[in-house]
């Protein structure tokens, strides 16, 4: 099956702090199919408001690993246009109104899965706007990313989808994680095609936490960003709103034209050059403190 140049950096699999824990199926049979559920968000769900932040529509599509760590496709990088040949694991899904997704994988799928969300939309209301406005969630394909050259790392960039995370599966029972900008970091930041690992995603999920402000969450994976329950002191909710404002403001979206279609930010590895990751630290900064009214909070990301 071959899918649409997406847009990469999460480059391997979202996993996601994302705990990743999965129930035991109560079986010793290692290659046992899970079941795999969770929410695709792109910013907080505030009790008593779900409308914004969920991403209703979008197709979720689940990859297998292979045993050195790399994703189960390959990507032709030669020139322009980007194009990847991959298998899905399972049928790919839409999620629904609230951004929710499921999976039944077969057996024979044991370890790390790549979940990559692309399409569909979500609602926002930028700073200084009177409304919510509906955003896609875009494929950051070759085409748009067109001002990138053909190297190792940009070519994994044009090449993935927009929301990216990672599961850990087998032996039947329910595993669970949320997409979110949060787990594409994470994922990005892992570099699969150096070979992902679990524990290399999941420290990568606690750094980028940190780098965010992101405090006394402690299931990364499956929190909810603004949800009391699980993002108890708010700060994962308050830096999704500034993630969904730095989207909101930069090309195509508004007019600021530091970083197309955010593929520096949302492709964290491409932070390699003291210019990007200062350019992309202050914009980031500027739409944290323009959507948190009255936060005086700066960031400088590595």
């Amino acid at each position: 099956m071959q899918f649409p140049r997406l847009r990469i950096s999460l480059g391997a699999a979202l996993l996601g702090s994302l705990a990743l824990t999965g129930c035991g199926g109560g079986t010793t049979a290692k290659y046992e199919g899970s079941v795999v559920t969770g929410q695709v968000l792109m910013g907080p769900q505030y009790p008593g408001d779900a409308s914004g932040g969920a991403v209703a529509g979008a197709t979720v599509c689940a990859y297998a690993f292979l045993s050195n760590g790399s994703p189960v496709y390959t990507i032709n990088y030669g020139a322009l246009p980007y194009t990847y040949n991959i298998t899905a694991a399972a049928t790919c899904q839409t999620t629904a109104a609230n951004g929710s997704f499921s999976f039944n994988l077969t057996n024979g799928v044991y370890g790390p899965v790549l979940l990559q969300a692309y399409g569909g939309s979500y609602t926002f209301t930028p700073a200084g706007a009177t409304a919510a406005r509906s955003f896609t969630l875009n494929q950051l394909t070759s085409t748009n990313l067109s001002f990138l050259t053909t190297t190792s790392t940009n070519y994994f960039i044009a090449s993935n989808t927009t929301l990216q995370a990672v599961v850990n599966v087998g032996g039947g029972g329910t595993v669970s994680t949320n997409i979110t900008p949060l787990t594409t970091f994470a994922v990005a930041r892992s570099n699969p095609i150096a070979g992902f690992t679990l524990a290399t995603y999941q420290n990568n999920l606690s750094n980028l936490a940190a780098q965010l402000g992101i405090t006394g969450v402690s299931d990364l994976a499956n929190a909810v960003p603004g949800n009391t329950a699980t993002d108890t002191s708010g700060t994962y909710g308050r830096a999704m709103l500034g993630v969904e404002q730095y989207l909101a403001t930069m090309t195509p979206n508004g007019s600021n034209a530091d970083d197309p279609y955010s593929a520096n930010l949302l492709n964290w590895t491409n932070l390699g050059t003291a210019t990007t990751a200062a350019t992309v630290s202050k914009d980031y900064t500027d739409a944290y403190q323009a959507i948190n009214a009255g936060s005086t909070a700066t960031f400088n990301f590595n």
